[in-house]
């Protein structure tokens, strides 16, 4: 499967040296990038060779195998694991058959099998001018595309990303999929890891790389914090141990996300008594951090307390926090018998 309609692909990349100047600005209201066609499977391992007869040159090889090596550090999500074999059944050549006159690289797609990568020589003349790799030089010259970050982009084609619509776009860095990637030295034309928002389109299309894979901040998912007791009732200072299950609301819409545990975030325990309004910190409750997204605490009580356990909402994810439903635990008093000290001694009872 083609990644793009080839006009729009091909169109977009040759009028690169005049777009370039498009500014970044305000990052929230970047969309998840585009994307389509059927997956690889969850963490498929897809291996790539060099096609014979267009082997790319020494400092190519480099530049595609930092960018596999890009991809696979930065998907968060459980898309391809890219890796350079000879025995690899995708493959990438260094070429300038490509069926378009604009592009400087050009993929393809036939998942669940492999996919090819096509990029154009150093010194192609192109319609728009002659194409310079920086990577060709010992000191690049301003003007050059950055071989690591357009086979980067090209990998993400090969993910099954698709280009950016730039109306949607507030910050260039938010992502590496662009129509029209810039040149050394225009701010972002060396990205060597996919933007957030590739990384939230990756996540949706495959699901989080682990329970405590951090989400991107280009998404914004509701979640849903449980609460449990180990009893309802205990005794005067008494052992109880309280667990919590955080994940993914069920209601959003991704299925690859819905419902998913999220290990290694803060979940806090509050209490406060069955007479009172506010809550109150108790303490930090410990992460299983076995894929399950269930912390606990266990403590001793003296007294009856209503219990919830919060989440909140981090800086660094893109996950909106919640709340515990209430739990009660009652704490019941069991008094010893009736003692009595002597005739003119008070009875008392210990308890």
């Amino acid at each position: 499967m083609k990644r793009t309609p080839t006009r729009r692909c091909t169109a977009s990349l040759a009028i690169a040296l005049v777009a370039l100047t498009a500014g970044a600005g305000v990052a929230s209201a970047t969309l998840p990038t585009p994307a389509s066609g059927s997956t690889w499977s969850d963490n498929q391992h897809v291996k790539y060779r060099w096609k014979g007869g267009d082997e790319p040159p020494g400092w190519m090889r480099a530049a595609v195998n930092a960018a596999a090596q890009d991809s696979n550090a930065s998907r968060d999500s459980r898309a391809a694991v890219l890796e350079q074999s000879d025995a690899g059944a995708s493959w990438i050549a260094y070429t300038g058959d490509m069926p378009t006159d604009w592009a400087i690289g050009y993929t393809t797609r036939n998942i669940p099998d492999s996919f090819t990568m096509r990029l154009r020589p150093q010194g192609y003349p192109l319609d728009w001018g002659t194409l310079r790799w920086c990577q060709a030089y010992a000191s690049p010259p301003n003007g050059c595309y950055d071989a690591e970050m357009i086979a980067l982009h090209e990998f993400g084609h090969a993910q099954t990303l698709g280009h950016a619509d730039e109306g949607d776009v507030t910050a260039w860095t938010d992502t590496v999929m662009h129509a029209a990637p810039k040149t050394k030295a225009k701010a972002g034309w060396n990205a060597h890891e996919f933007g957030r928002c590739d990384v939230a389109r990756l996540q949706i299309r495959y699901g989080p790389l682990k329970a405590s894979t951090p989400y991107s901040t280009c998404l914004d998912l509701d979640t849903q914090l449980s609460l449990s007791a180990s009893a309802s009732s205990v005794g005067y200072n008494g052992s109880l141990t309280l667990t919590a299950k955080l994940k993914v609301d069920p209601n959003t819409p991704w299925s690859n996300i819905a419902s998913e545990p999220l290990d290694g975030r803060k979940v806090t325990l509050q209490r406060r008594s069955p007479s009172a309004s506010s809550w109150s910190n108790f303490g930090s409750m410990s992460a299983y951090s076995d894929g399950t997204g269930r912390y606990a605490l266990s403590t001793t009580v003296t007294s009856t307390y209503d219990w919830r356990a919060v989440f909140s909402s981090p800086s660094g994810g893109g996950l909106e926090g919640s709340a515990s439903p209430v739990v009660r635990v009652t704490v019941s008093y069991s008094c010893s018998s009736t003692t009595y000290l002597g005739l003119l001694e008070p009875t008392y009872q210990t308890c």
